[in-house]
C-alpha cells in the first residue's frame, strides 16, 4: 500500500457547534489531527451562525467571538496548515452589508492564529488562490458567495484582488490548473457543483405536504397540493443560496467547463449539512457540510455515497498519486468515530 504523504481534512459549516460544553464534532476532528505526515484542516465555510461576526456592540457579537474561538481551540498546537473560507452565512447571509461581516471575521480569525493568512481567499475577493503543499498537490481556494452576494463587491488591484473582473477569475483559474496539469488538485468552496440533497433541489414527499418542514424539522403544518411550490420553486428558480439560482448557475456552468479538462481534479465544498461523494465528467465532488447538523440527501445518479449524518470527508493522498477519500462521523461509544465510507478517488 502506499504511503500517505498528505492529509487533508474538510470541516463545513461548523458555525453552530456547542458554545459551552464539548462538541462532539469538534472532538472528533481531535482526534483525526494527524502528526505523522504533513496535512491540512479547511473550513470549508459558514463558520458562524446565524450572521457571522457582527460589529463591536452587536448582541450577537459575544456568541459569535465564542464560536470562532471554539474552532481555535479545536486546534491550537496542531502543527499543519490551516485554512478558513466564507460561506453565505459569513457574509451576513448576502446582506449588502455583508462584505463589512467577512472582513471583519477575516481579521479577527487571523488575530486568534498570531496573524497568519488563514483566511482565503482575502478581503473577501473571489479568488482563486493558489496554496501548494507539495510536487504531488496543489490547493486552490475560491470564495463562491461572491458571485452572488448583494453590495459591495471587492475586485481588481485596488481592493487586493488577483482578478480584474469576472472573465479574469477563469483565466486565473484555468492557468493554475495548467500550471500544475501533472498534479492532484484540489479545489474548494463553500457552495457545491452538484447535490442531492435540498440546495440542489431534491426534497421529500414530506417537504411538498409539510414545505415548513424544509427549515424546522418538526414544523408539521400540511399544506397540501400549495406546498409543492415551495420545493418546487427551490428547484427550479431557487433562493439565493441554491444551486437553481440564476448567478450561481452561471459560475457552475463555467467552472464545470474548467474541471472538465483535468482529470486529476477533486472539488470539495460544504453549505449542504451532510456528506456527498458525487463523481461525473472524470471529476470527483466531495461535499463536507455536516459539522453543526445533518439534513436529508439522497444518492441520486452520479453519487457513489450520501449520508445525513454529522461529520466530516478526509482526503488522503498518496506516493503513487492516488487518493482515497474517507467520511467520518460521530460516534457516542467511540471518541474516534466511524469511518462510514471509504473509496479510491478516480
Amino acid at each position: 500500500m502506499a504511503e500517505t504523504v498528505f492529509e487533508v481534512i474538510l470541516v463545513g459549516d461548523s458555525g453552530n457547534i456547542a458554545r459551552y460544553k464539548p462538541d462532539p464534532l469538534m472532538e472528533l476532528l481531535k482526534q483525526h489531527l494527524p502528526d505523522a505526515y504533513p496535512s491540512a484542516v479547511i473550513f470549508l465555510g459558514d463558520n458562524v451562525y446565524p450572521h457571522g461576526l457582527p460589529e463591536k456592540g452587536d448582541r450577537l457579537r459575544a456568541d459569535a467571538e465564542l464560536v470562532l474561538q471554539k474552532h481555535y481551540e479545536a486546534v491550537k498546537g496542531y502543527t499543519g496548515k490551516v485554512i478558513f473560507i466564507s460561506g453565505n452565512h459569513d457574509w451576513n447571509k448576502g446582506k449588502d452589508d455583508g462584505f463589512d461581516y467577512v472582513v471583519r471575521q477575516e481579521k479577527y480569525i487571523e488575530k486568534l492564529f498570531g496573524g497568519e493568512n488563514v483566511y482565503l481567499p482575502s478581503n473577501g475577493c473571489p479568488g482563486p488562490k493558489e496554496v501548494p503543499i507539495n510536487d504531488d498537490l496543489t490547493i486552490v481556494a475560491i470564495n463562491t458567495q461572491w458571485w452572488i452576494q448583494r453590495g459591495f463587491r471587492p475586485i481588481g488591484a485596488k481592493d487586493g484582488c488577483s482578478a480584474s473582473s469576472e472573465e479574469e477569475f477563469y483565466a486565473l483559474l484555468q492557468d493554475i490548473i495548467d500550471r500544475n496539469i501533472n498534479k492532484k488538485i484540489l479545489v474548494v468552496g463553500h457552495y457545491p457543483i452538484y447535490s442531492y440533497s435540498l440546495h440542489g433541489g431534491k426534497f421529500k414527499f414530506k417537504h411538498h405536504l409539510f414545505p415548513l418542514t424544509i427549515y424546522r424539522k418538526k414544523a408539521f403544518m400540511p399544506m397540501p397540493v400549495i406546498g409543492s411550490l415551495l420545493p418546487l420553486y427551490r428547484k427550479y428558480i431557487g433562493a439565493p443560496e441554491d444551486l437553481s439560482n440564476l448567478r450561481f448557475r452561471e459560475l457552475r456552468k463555467n467552472l464545470k467547463a474548467i474541471f472538465g479538462r483535468h482529470p486529476n481534479l477533486i472539488y470539495a465544498a460544504g453549505h449542504e449539512h451532510n456528506l456527498q461523494h458525487i463523481y461525473k465528467n472524470q471529476v470527483d465532488y466531495i461535499v463536507s457540510g455536516a459539522a453543526s447538523k445533518s439534513t436529508y440527501v439522497r444518492k441520486g445518479k452520479y453519487g457513489k455515497f450520501a449520508l445525513a449524518a454529522k461529520g466530516f470527508f478526509k482526503l488522503k493522498f498518496s506516493s503513487d498519486q492516488k487518493t482515497v477519500a474517507e467520511a467520518w462521523v460521530v460516534d457516542e461509544l467511540n471518541a474516534q468515530g466511524k469511518m462510514a465510507y471509504q473509496a479510491e478517488l478516480h
